[in-house]
């Protein structure tokens, strides 16, 4: 399009000429759907060059929209910009971000987090960033801009099985270089899987700093099992809830002790719902708003929450005289079940129904941390339309039936209900059902301590997190510390060195007591696989959350034969301890469980899962605490072979190791 016309366009969008605005927009109303009287968006905002130059190409409003069997797919464009910027910046005295309306296309560059001055990273100088709302079978297209200096990032597609898109799934080194300062890199693909879903990045600590959003693939109501529960899916009710700190989360990592909060730990010093909340800071509480939800009464709404914390703490969300009624966890629908409150962990999502029966007002939405995090909440607003805003309490509410308790003692409390024993709501692969798999891994979680006076050596650089007084820790799975290759596995497996891939049984030469190589996983493509997780980390109250890129699992059974505290060395669960409580029948495995991405793995417990491995690739396997996987919880599953991938894209980037040889001066 010539740039004169443009021109035009923009000024004719902005001064009120809808005729033009709305031939460029199509079907845009103004709004998000959602409740009646939110305010508008300016359809100019989802303008940018890109969109005006290709008019194939469809706005992120015009994707948000009500999706039918009847409906065309879309080509669904965004630019993310990721920069470092300030929380509660100048553009805070201009305006304030009401996220209900403006998380699709956003007027408002102010920040407000929970109102403590720091730097954040931002995607389009928002926290979170931009909402993705999309139609199944529509064809979703990202070009990240990095403009953070110092860093290379990549962006994760959270719950997105990225099939037939093996290249996109955005993990540094695994399936794609970092993008570097300065560059731009498209990622393209189809939303072939529907569900409540997110974004992030998958570079150090990024995520942590803010670099994170929602994604939601929808489906026709037609299509969705459990779609006679509720009336209404407005994408003002996806609710994402994070952690946050006081500075910057590499101020934190590594060396500092894993408790506490402030300087001296790893826990955060608030959570946030929607990017907002309050805190106490400086012996006051901050006065930044809280999110507010608006609904319209006598309605059973959809809700999608996402989880999308970086510490090790679960958080638990109560709506004030409200129950929920879970229909789907992580984009895999369930049988319904109506609880109180709902415990997630990092990289969980679940959606529920809230039936809007109270009397017209304004309810808590209380978000609760637990464990070494019980002293951390937040607040938001459940606000009948037309009804006042003002809480009259702030007490604790009762957490009643609880969905995903941290304990799993959950066949003798009535009150707890383990994700073990929700039942899937779609037909379940029979080959999942069978008492034995193609293949059977037991896979322990754990740290490997060593003394300082090991550790801090010349010309030695092991990986380490957490320092505690005269020993320092590294995090493994299967035994090892995960270290990325210096070449995507996915396009330049070849280019690595010849003892970079291993696993437990094929360690490099010169591995000891803390090998550290690309630890990977070999799966012949349709095999059924049964994975065994084991808590050996010997951390009490932490229980390790697990995200498979690429797949959603059968969760068949979960335990914690010792309890959940550690009292000492003696108590603390092996792979033989539950090798043998198999052999013994006393592992009980459901196959009707509910498929999952993300499982919180019982504290010194164990996890059984099963998957059907028909999605060729590479696919990362870690822990989603930020923390544990920046010092090595993670590992590698590769499915199929090469001939098995689409081919590697036209110009995808390279990188990898420059080691010319060296000259000897004194021959040259």
């Amino acid at each position: 399009m010539h740039s004169t016309w443009k021109i035009f366009l923009i000024f004719m969008c902005f001064f009120g000429v809808k005729s033009q605005c709305s031939k460029r927009t199509k079907s845009v109303t103004g709004y998000v759907p959602g409740v009646a009287g939110m305010s508008p968006i300016n359809e100019t905002n989802c303008l940018n060059d890109v969109i005006l130059e290709n008019p194939f190409l469809s706005n992120p409003l015009e994707c948000a929209r009500p999706c039918s069997e009847s409906g065309t797919p879309k080509t669904c464009y965004y630019h993310f910009v990721i920069e470092r910027y300030p929380v509660q910046s100048a553009a805070c005295g201009l305006c304030t971000p009401d996220t209900a309306t403006n998380s699709i296309c956003a007027d408002c560059q102010c920040v407000p987090a929970d109102g403590v001055s720091r730097m954040a990273l931002t995607i389009n100088r928002m926290m979170p960033g931009p909402s993705i709302q999309v139609c199944l079978g529509d064809l979703i297209v990202v070009d990240v801009t990095n403009k953070i200096a110092e860093d290379g990032i990549t962006i994760h597609w959270h719950g997105v099985f990225q099939k037939d898109y093996q290249y996109y799934d955005g993990v540094p080194f695994v399936t794609q270089c970092p993008i570097v300062a300065g560059s731009t890199f498209r990622y393209q693909y189809a939303a072939n899987n529907p569900g409540t879903h997110f974004y992030h990045a998958h570079t150090g600590l990024n995520k942590m700093d803010g670099v994170f959003g929602t994604l939601v693939i929808r489906t026709p109501r037609e299509q969705d099992p459990n779609g006679k529960y509720f009336d209404t899916d407005y994408s003002s009710h996806v609710v994402i809830i994070s952690d946050w700190m006081n500075e910057e989360s590499t101020e934190r990592f590594p060396g500092r002790t894993a408790k506490g909060t402030g300087p001296t730990g790893q826990i955060p010093n608030s959570l946030l719902i929607n990017g907002k909340g309050q805190t106490n800071f400086d012996g006051s509480t901050t006065n930044t708003s809280l999110e507010v939800i608006t609904v319209e009464p006598n309605t059973r709404h959809r809700f999608r929450l996402i989880n999308s914390f970086c510490s090790v703490c679960p958080g638990q969300i109560t709506i004030e005289g409200h129950n929920l009624t879970v229909i789907e966890t992580d984009g895999q629908p369930i049988k319904p079940i109506n609880v109180t409150s709902i415990v997630s962990s990092a990289g969980e999502r679940y959606d529920f129904v809230v039936e809007t029966n109270q009397p017209p007002g304004a309810y808590r939405i209380q978000l609760r941390g637990l464990q070494l995090c019980n002293e951390t909440q937040q607040l938001g607003i459940l606000q009948y339309a037309g009804a006042s805003n003002e809480l009259s309490t702030n007490e604790t509410l009762s957490s009643g039936i609880i969905l995903n308790p941290s304990g799993v003692d959950c066949d003798n409390n009535p009150e707890e209900i383990c994700i073990s024993k929700l039942k899937s709501g779609t037909p379940i692969d029979e080959g999942l059902t069978q008492p034995e798999t193609d293949l059977q891994f037991y896979i322990p979680i754990g740290f490997i301590n060593y003394n300082i006076s090991e550790l801090f050596q010349p010309n030695r650089y092991d990986t380490f997190s957490s320092a505690i007084s005269t020993a320092v820790s590294a995090a493994t799975l299967d035994g090892i510390i995960y270290a990325s290759a210096p070449s995507p596995l996915i396009s330049q497996f070849s280019d690595n060195p010849s003892d970079q891939v291993c696993d437990s049984q094929n360690l490099p030469p010169k591995c000891n007591g803390n090998c550290t190589c690309t630890n990977t996983l070999k799966f012949p493509l349709y095999s059924t696989v049964e994975i065994i997780l084991v808590d050996s980390s010997e951390l009490p109250n932490i229980s390790h959350a697990f995200h498979m890129h690429g797949y959603a699992y059968r969760v068949i059974s979960m335990g914690q034969p010792l309890g959940p505290n550690l009292d000492n060395q003696s108590s603390t669960i092996s792979v033989d301890y539950v090798k043998q409580l198999d052999k013994n029948g006393e592992i009980k495995r459901n196959f009707d469980g509910p498929g999952k991405d993300t499982l919180a793995v019982p504290n010194n417990g164990y996890a059984v899962l099963r998957v059907r491995a028909n999605n060729p690739g590479f696919w990362f396997f870690h822990c989603h605490f930020i923390y544990h996987q920046a010092s090595g919880m993670e590992m590698v599953f590769n499915v199929g072979e090469q001939k098995d991938l689409p081919p590697v894209p036209p110009n995808f980037p390279k990188c990898g190791n420059f080691l010319n040889p060296i000259k000897d001066i004194l021959r040259s």
